[in-house]
């Protein structure tokens, strides 16, 4: 039994050994194990923490960014509005304006279509009846409309027929308008003449915002 004890203890000792080896690497390795997987989730916190603070940078770049543009857009609105406001009071300006000498030269009529004088020496008199023809008043008018004229017109050659004698005929008779009815009408139409030039310069100063 001793011998036997003898021939084993060698072979004993040799696995205890084998045994404690095995042991410390496994030691070893799950060290190495935990020292890594610690060192991976600090690694990977870090990383995390960066591209979080990347992400909460470019995130407050966008959101300032968004805001000067929402503020941009604000102040280019008022700009704009300003800008058509001032457009808007200078229009009614001008008409208004426009509106006066309507009436000054209104109030001048009467003055300038019952006396006149032969001279400068000579007194003044009445002034003569000037005949206007019925012919001139749908003259003067379908001047001042055109699209009421082209109905008359010929599609083809474009050009307008010739009235029925009928027509003609009334054209000759005396309209019984006077000077000052001409003028008035005059005046009237040169205001709204005026207030539609001013009107689309206004028009053409908003779109192009003075580039014209």
């Amino acid at each position: 039994m001793k011998g036997l004890l003898n021939f084993f203890s060698p072979v004993a000792w040799y696995l205890a050994v084998i045994a404690a080896v095995v042991f410390g690497l496994h030691l070893n390795r799950q060290e190495a194990y935990d020292d890594g997987l610690a060192r991976g989730r600090a690694d990977g916190a870090a990383a995390v923490a960066v591209l979080g603070e990347k992400y909460a940078q470019e995130k407050q770049v966008l959101a300032e960014a968004a805001a000067d543009a929402a503020l941009k857009a604000v102040a280019d609105l008022q700009a704009e509005q300003a800008r058509g406001e001032k457009l808007e009071t200078q229009l009614a300006e001008t008409k208004a304006s426009y509106r006066q000498v309507t009436n000054k030269l209104q109030g001048e009529i009467d003055r300038v279509t019952t006396l006149y004088r032969r001279s400068l020496k000579a007194e003044p008199e009445a002034l003569p009846a000037g005949v206007f023809t019925t012919g001139f008043v749908r003259v003067w008018n379908e001047a001042l409309n055109p699209a009421a004229v082209l109905p008359a017109a010929s599609q083809s050659s474009g050009r307008t027929t010739d009235p029925p004698r009928l027509t003609r005929a009334a054209d000759q008779l005396d309209s019984r308008v006077i000077q000052a009815d001409i003028l008035k009408n005059h005046v009237r139409n040169s205001e709204g003449y005026a207030s539609c030039r001013v009107q689309l310069k206004s028009l053409i100063e908003w779109y192009t915002h003075g580039r014209i």
